[in-house]
């Protein structure tokens, strides 16, 4: 794929290095020249120091064959004023940052794939964690009302040795994916649970607290 990534702050970097890791080609635009600079060295991508919500340095980055552009400053205003010019040069896909939740919507009306302020995503999993050590990974779904998370089987579990169907999780929960050691396993009702499994599961939040005393 041929992406522009604007900004490259903390997000910005961690893009293009997956990016370059697959073997993606890589532009990045920024204002700032040391950082442009700063990057350059360690990846093989292309650098445009300016403004990426100006259509002259999207058309300079390549816009007219790009798959993809993701803006990732912490200005809002800046990042959908670039997503903006983006989808008028024709970029098929379109992700950005949204460091206010209050502008979700007005993201999401333009048509732009959004994706929260990671400082607030980062936040709510160390609260979860804290309220829930046994878990981890957690992800909302409907506004909280379902949780995907995983969980370790602990030896002392009450699951040890049964089957999904013994376990009777109707309407309450649903183990989507059993990791054990290097295997993940795709699980029917057949499916039996070990200590140590590695359980990925989907629940109501209502029943998390009984998924998670269940395994753990």
């Amino acid at each position: 794929m041929y992406i522009i990534v604007m900004g490259v702050g903390g997000i910005g970097r961690n893009l293009v290095h997956l990016a370059t890791q697959n073997r993606h080609n890589v532009v990045i635009v920024d204002k700032d020249q040391g950082r442009c600079r700063d990057v350059a060295s360690k990846y093989d991508v292309i650098t445009i120091v300016g403004d990426a919500t100006a259509k002259s340095i999207l058309e300079e980055a390549g816009s007219d064959r790009a798959d993809a552009l993701i803006a990732t400053t912490k200005d809002d205003a800046t990042n959908l004023m670039c997503v903006l010019v983006a989808k008028e040069l024709g970029i098929k896909s379109v992700v950005a940052v949204v460091n206010d939740q209050d502008h979700a919507e007005m993201f999401k009306r333009a048509g732009v794939n959004v994706q929260e302020n990671p400082d607030l995503a980062v936040a709510q999993q160390l609260f979860w964690s804290m309220q829930r050590p046994g878990i981890k990974d957690v992800i909302q779904i409907g506004n909280g009302k379902a949780e995907i998370f995983e969980v370790t089987v602990s030896n002392h579990s009450p699951a040890v040795g049964k089957t999904l169907s013994n376990l009777s999780l109707e309407g309450e929960g649903l183990v989507v994916a059993i990791q054990r050691g290097k295997k993940i396993i795709v699980p029917t009702g057949r499916s039996k649970i070990l200590a140590d499994d590695k359980l990925t599961v989907f629940a109501q939040s209502k029943f998390v607290e009984r998924m998670v005393s269940l395994f753990t």
